[in-house]
């Protein structure tokens, strides 16, 4: 409550991950260029997609390595940083939703497979993804081949299927420029049942970057995530 007493709406947050090693900044914030948050903010503005908070979270803590977003033995702990930590920062500073429905993952590159293994790999506390990366494929595995397969979105949508855990919705996108179209489209076909609700989405001419990334999030991805995002309601509800 605020100061008068009067409920403030809880607010949606969305966690958009950069592609590469990103340990220089995030560069969804560090190039507006792109187009991410005036697209978020013209969808707000015209109606057809739900305003959220931006978190842009580092991906990476050094310029050597890509770490999967994982808790690769021995190395700094990015799977915790990005599942418990950051939104722990988000929570601390902004009205945020308790629950899982109001949080959200958007990335491209390297960033959409870390969105997609976080959503599969912990449902109770995410439940979208945006983007378009399946296979984790940080060198950094190369010795623990087994804690790699335990990372594997592929492994773990099958023991969310298995298990009929919390639903969950993933919205791939992908260029026509891009080689990725017939992974997704497997992955899919493979993974999309059960708890697990998939959508695609080509991006006519579209290759693998980020302005291009924000095309497909304005003509199709926004909304989509915006139909499952839960809507702003008084805290306590």
């Amino acid at each position: 409550m605020d100061t008068q007493g009067v409920r403030r709406p809880e607010a949606r947050v969305d966690l958009a991950l950069p592609g590469g090693n990103g340990s220089l900044g995030n560069y969804w914030g560090t190039m507006p260029e792109l187009g991410l948050q005036k697209a978020v903010a013209r969808g707000a503005a015209k109606g057809t997609s739900l305003p959220f908070i931006l978190v842009m979270p580092v991906l990476n803590p050094d310029n050597r390595f890509y770490y999967d977003g994982s808790d690769i033995p021995g190395r700094p702990k990015m799977g915790t940083w990005l599942s418990q930590d950051v939104p722990d920062l988000a929570r601390a500073n902004f009205h945020t939703f308790k629950s899982r429905e109001g949080w959200a993952f958007m990335g491209n590159s390297s960033g959409a497979f870390v969105g997609l293994k976080q959503v599969m790999e912990h449902p109770d506390r995410f439940r979208i993804a945006n983007g378009g990366e399946t296979a984790p494929d940080s060198p950094l595995w190369k010795d623990y081949p087994a804690e790699m397969a335990r990372n594997d979105p592929g492994k773990l949508a099958r023991e969310l299927i298995k298990t009929n855990g919390p639903e969950v919705y993933i919205n791939f996108q992908y260029g026509t420029k891009e080689s990725a179209g017939a992974l997704l489209e497997k992955f899919r076909r493979g993974h999309g049942r059960g708890p697990i609700k998939i959508d695609t989405w080509e991006i006519k001419g579209g290759d693998h970057n980020g302005r291009h990334y924000v095309r497909g999030l304005e003509e199709q991805g926004l909304a989509a995530l915006s139909e499952v995002m839960k809507g702003p309601v008084p805290n306590g509800r």
